[in-house]
């Protein structure tokens, strides 16, 4: 598992959010994956303020086990993440208004 461990970061940051996926809790699978099978993903990370004025925040890679995690976010902002699969096996996975979950202390 890989987190928080970032090749680029600008845009705004600070808060209290996080996105991520984490391992399966019940039906809760938020893991990146490539054909349905938990995979090492590359991971970026956009603020959007309408459909098109995004703003690049943040990517990271996922673990060969798929998770990923992304700290330290606002979660009054909603957010478009991308996942590339690193092998170009398939097309990128596009999720659009994502919305931070809170961080446990």
């Amino acid at each position: 598992m890989i987190v928080g461990t970032f090749y680029r970061s600008w845009g705004p940051r600070g808060g209290d959010g996080f996105l991520g996926g984490t391992a399966p809790d019940g039906d809760n699978d938020g893991r990146a994956k490539i054909m349905n099978v938990p995979r090492r993903v590359y991971i970026q990370v956009y603020v959007m303020r309408d459909a098109v004025d995004v703003q690049y925040v943040a990517s990271v890679l996922s673990g060969q086990d798929g998770v990923w995690r992304l700290q330290g976010i606002d979660r009054t902002r909603k957010y478009r993440v991308i996942g590339t699969d690193l092998a170009a096996g398939v097309n990128s996975a596009i999720q659009d208004w994502v919305v931070p979950a809170k961080m446990e202390p």
